[in-house]
Formats: C-alpha cells, structure tokens, sequence
C-alpha cells in the first residue's frame, strides 16, 4: 500500500461514487461512458492504495463492506465540496462574489455613488462592500498601498501607478452670499471677480480644484484676493453665508440649498473635471470591472443626474 496515496486521482473518487450509487459495474460504466473492464481495473487499482476492500463480490451482486459505506460518506463529501469549490470559482471569475472596498470624498454629493452602490447589491448582493469615506488625497495612498479597491475622487490625479477615468465634467458655479451686489446678475465674468474675497479649497484637499482656480484667474489676467481655505464645501459655503468671501465651485454643489447662500453662471462657462474614479491597473479584479461598467452605465444613462455636466 502507499503509505501517501498519491497515486489516487479525483476520477477514482467519482469511479467508485458511481459504482457505490448503481451497485452495478455494467451500469456503472455506462454512466461513466468507460468500459466495464476499464472500469473494475480503476476500482481494483484504488483498493490496492488505499489497502483495504471497499466492495463485496460474487457472481450475481456487489456491495459496499462496511468500510466502503464509511468511505463512500466521505467520498460524497468531498465530490460536493469540490464541486462547490468549482461553481464559486466560476462566480468570483465573473464577479458575482467577493468583496469591494470603496472610498468616497464625503464632501461630495454626486448621486451617482449611492446609485452605483445600489445597483450593484441588487445585482450582486453576496458581494461585501466596504464603503470609507476620505479624501481624494487619501485614497490615492490608500488605492497605491492596496488599502482600497477604488475611490471615486476629484481629478486631476498625478500618481501614475493609478488608472483614472473621467466620469462627468461639469461647470465651476459662483457661490454669493445673497446680500452682495453680484447676486443681481444672472451670468458673471471671472474679470468681474477682481478684488473679491475669495474662499478657496485648501491645496491639501486632495484635488486640482486649488490649482484650477488659480489658472482661471490668471488666464483672466487677474489675481486671486485669498482670505481663507478650507477643506470641506460645507465649510466654504459657511463663510459664503456669513459674508466672508465668494467662492468658486463644481455646480453640483447646488444641491446643498445652504441657506445666505446663492449661485450664479460663470461666463465663459469654466468646466472641471467633476468626478473620476480610479483603481490600481494590477488589481482590475472581475468584482472591480463589473462595478466599473455599472457605474458607467448609471452616469450615460440617467441625464436628469447631473443636467450641467458632460458625459464621459
């Protein structure tokens, strides 16, 4: 006997399975579309491993010894894990399963994140999603040292190790408090801006937007009056609300209704890279593709979403 059993391949578990379920050799290998004689030489061969009699023969029946029955429980156990085994496989290949950690700017409010989380459980519901909120800054550490699946973030990202793609654009809006004189106009120029207080996103933020701001006024060949940053929209509409400043920021901002606080239309309209979303090309997981398409899918075809932006 092999002490190892190495010589025990999965194709004489399911050779014997079948003979133990038809206890008929002739029936058996019909099953198994083998011959007979092939198949009592497969059986013969894994008695002689294992070293012990798994059938009871004479000329007009067979059937299991007692050990046979033992090992036939286990057998039928193992066949059913391994094939259970295959089917998970199968499903994880075609991301039906797994888990998905996500990040988001909380100081965000593009619908499009909880639509996409919700389609995604509705399709896929036995994958584990993980839901962190940080900063797009964080998120490129977190997504670079394998701490995060993906993140929806602000553009523009420089890591090159990270894939991004552009899901929206959308216009800078003019946020006033809505006591200041601009208010009474429907479109307004960056040049009109001059010597305004202006409230900006902190460079620390983690997106472009800082920079971008920046080069609007300079290409309007004007300066920037900086009184204050900060980190999150909320907080820089507060300041607009208080009369601090004005500030420039995506239209999507709109949809926080702040009280003290109105918008207005930049003209030239000024567009930014709204919302991105990116990942580490070497972990496209089948779990990260699908949740990739679905995403893509909710911004092409729900219009009403973002009626200001352009579509990627």
């Amino acid at each position: 006997m092999n002490q190892n059993n190495q010589n025990i391949e999965l194709r004489h578990l399911r050779y014997f399975l079948a003979v133990a379920e038809e206890l008929n050799f002739g029936r058996a290998a019909e099953r198994l579309n083998i011959t007979q004689p092939s198949l009592s030489r497969q059986i013969q061969n894994l008695e002689k491993e294992l070293g012990i009699l798994l059938f009871e023969r004479n000329q007009r029946q067979i059937k299991l010894t007692v050990t046979g029955q033992i090992f036939l429980t286990e057998v039928e156990q193992i066949l059913a894990r391994f094939d259970q085994g295959i089917q998970i496989a199968k499903r994880a290949s075609r991301g039906e399963i797994g888990q998905l950690t996500v990040g988001f700017q909380g100081s965000s409010v593009y619908d499009v994140i909880p639509l996409a989380i919700k389609a995604f459980r509705d399709r896929f519901p036995e994958v584990e999603i993980i839901m962190k909120p940080m900063e797009t800054s964080q998120q490129v550490i977190a997504i670079a040292e394998n701490n995060l699946d993906i993140g929806f973030v602000i553009p523009p990202i420089t890591d090159a190790n990270l894939k991004v793609e552009i899901l929206l654009q959308e216009p800078l809006v003019l946020a006033l408090p809505e006591n200041h004189p601009l208010a009474a106009q429907s479109e307004i120029t960056i040049t009109a801006l001059a010597n305004e207080p202006l409230i900006l996103a902190s460079r620390d933020r983690g997106c472009g937007l800082h920079e971008q701001i920046f080069d609007i006024y300079q290409s309007a060949g004007i300066r920037p009056n900086v009184v204050c940053a900060a980190r999150e929209m909320q907080v820089m509409l507060g300041f607009v609300a208080a009369g601090i400043g004005i500030s420039l920021l995506p239209s999507h901002v709109k949809n926080f209704q702040r009280t003290g606080v109105v918008y207005r239309t930049l003209t030239p309209e000024a567009p930014i890279a709204g919302l991105g979303i990116a990942w580490k090309v070497e972990n496209l997981t089948p779990v990260l593709s699908v949740f990739l398409e679905i995403a893509r899918d909710i911004i092409a075809n729900t219009p009403s979403l973002y009626p200001d932006s352009d579509r990627k």
